[in-house]
């Protein structure tokens, strides 16, 4: 390394001085792509298990059901909607339809349809999910058989 006189400071420290502030400019919208991405992603996952769950839950409930002295599909609708209220999942959208019977088996099932909107948490990713999921909603179907 060569020694500088005395007084005279490197030149390569003026050219520095942006480099920090050009650099930051450049990585900071892929680090929020990445992070706003990661939590929609996120958000997405948990609200399609808690949906699923409930259309499980309430076809369960409709199922032990006896026919004789209760409703079965009443009890499929109670149970799901009390499913996604425990789930923080009060979104005014969501519809649930208890059905008896399905195509495979028209007497001794009992199935619950749950469709809920999807959306973007952060707004971020909102084009994305209208891109992915052109109708804007999703249906989760679970059948049971019904004794």
């Amino acid at each position: 390394m060569v020694a500088l006189p005395m007084g005279e400071k490197r030149r390569t420290r003026k050219t520095d001085r942006g480099a920090a502030a050009v650099e930051f400019a450049i990585v900071l919208p892929l680090f929020l792509t990445l992070v706003l991405g990661t939590i929609d992603f996120g958000y997405f996952l948990y609200v399609s298990e808690v949906v699923t769950n409930a259309a499980r839950e309430g076809a369960r409930a409709g199922s032990v059901a006896d026919p004789n002295t209760g409703d079965p599909v009443g009890d499929a609708d109670v149970a799901a909607k009390k499913y996604l209220e425990y789930a923080n999942l009060n979104i005014p959208e969501v519809t649930v339809t208890p059905q008896l019977g399905s195509v495979q088996s028209p007497n001794d099932s009992i199935g619950v349809t749950v469709t809920y909107p999807a959306r973007s948490l952060t707004g971020f990713l909102s084009a994305i999910f209208e891109y992915a999921f052109p109708a804007g909603t999703r249906q989760v179907t679970s059948v049971m058989r019904w004794l």
